[in-house]
């Protein structure tokens, strides 16, 4: 089990000089940083928390933030996006990431005043690390959900959100947010730590349009780290970085295991993808919220999170967006030659860790 904070100490313990917080500093990943129950009451997060949040964050590319969302509110969402969950899987536009077999698919979260929480999108702990972490402003670019359905017997290739080239500082980080205590038993992402700095790119790629990793490189980096199935427990909001090895695993479990993703940007880097709110709630995000709305559009009436697309650029460049279509993920490849060819690969031995 990963080392947790602690309630705070009635005083400060140093060494050499240093203040050194309760977690131990040289434990494996991943580290699950728990908020104490008196900062999220107060909605102030102590100044050790967020220097962990920050050492781990640089060293693995992930760590996860326990305490920081109310498990009425978590539970009611996951009910609703079951819910949903019944209804998307019957539109013609829905797409399983990376094959059937996976049972694995994306899927927006209701976009109404009343499932739009701030904890969820903007929550104040997080807010605080982001700024440190990016740099002021981070901007709201991406709001999601991967659902693993029920029964799912195919797993994710090992592979990376960006397949561009990109700096070699943080720039975007995903939130993912379990809506349930998640496990190997049903199906949570399988993390490499470290891996985003530990190979240059785009030599890691296995080809540079897919984003899935060489096996080779899979192999020798399970040598150092290998890759792992933590528990996250239900509410743990997980912060990712964009470049760092991961892979979604089958749910065989009876219920759904749903985390959502929502991703924010380092203002600096531009990124040009936006996404669509109704204006019914551009005075609570711009008031409540109080985070960058740069990547936002305001759209008239309500919106029907299930008839919206999966939109995806985290690229630099407006003319490299991803975008699904009846036909699959249109891609800039398929925009020039008609080929849609993204996410049409076969997972096998070679797309993953196999132990020697």
């Amino acid at each position: 089990m990963s080392p947790e904070m602690k309630e705070p100490r009635s005083k400060p313990t140093y060494w050499d000089g240093a203040l050194v917080p309760d977690t131990d500093e040289h434990g494996t990943g991943p580290i699950a940083i728990r908020l104490t129950d008196e900062e999220r009451t107060s909605g102030q997060t102590r100044p050790d928390t967020i220097q962990q949040a920050l050492t781990y964050y640089h060293r693995d590319g992930f760590f996860l933030l326990e305490n920081a969302i109310d498990d009425e509110l978590v539970d009611k969402l996951y009910i609703r996006m079951v819910e949903d969950n019944n209804t998307y899987l019957s539109k013609p536009h829905m797409v399983w990431n990376q094959g059937a077999k996976t049972k694995n698919v994306s899927q927006i979260p209701p976009l109404t005043k009343e499932w739009l929480h701030k904890d969820f999108y903007a929550n104040v702990h997080v807010m605080r690390i982001l700024e440190n972490l990016l740099g002021p402003q981070p901007e709201l670019r991406f709001l999601n959900a991967n659902v693993a359905c029920p029964g799912g017997t195919g797993r994710q290739a090992v592979h990376t959100d960006v397949n561009h080239r990109f700096p070699t500082i943080p720039f975007g980080v995903v939130l993912n947010t379990y809506l349930q205590d998640s496990s190997e038993d049903n199906g949570v992402t399988e993390v490499w730590c470290g891996t985003h700095t530990a190979y240059p790119h785009p030599e890691q790629l296995k080809t540079k349009e897919s984003g899935w990793i060489r096996k080779d490189l899979i192999q020798d980096r399970a040598k150092t780290v290998a890759p792992v199935l933590p528990f996250i427990k239900k509410g743990s909001i997980c912060f990712r970085d964009l470049r760092l090895w991961h892979a979604g695993m089958p749910n065989p479990s009876s219920r759904h295991r749903i985390m959502l993703a929502v991703d924010y940007f380092a203002a600096w880097y531009q990124c040009p993808m936006t996404l669509q709110l109704p204006k019914s709630v551009k005075e609570m995000v711009e008031n409540d919220w109080k985070i960058s709305t740069k990547g936002i559009e305001w759209t008239d009436g309500e919106i029907d999170s299930l008839e919206v697309p999966f939109f995806l650029n985290m690229t630099q460049d407006p003319g490299r967006y991803l975008i699904q279509t009846e036909k699959g993920f249109e891609d800039w490849r398929a925009r020039e030659t008609g080929v849609y060819q993204f996410d049409r690969g076969v997972v096998n031995e070679e797309c993953y860790w196999t132990p020697e």
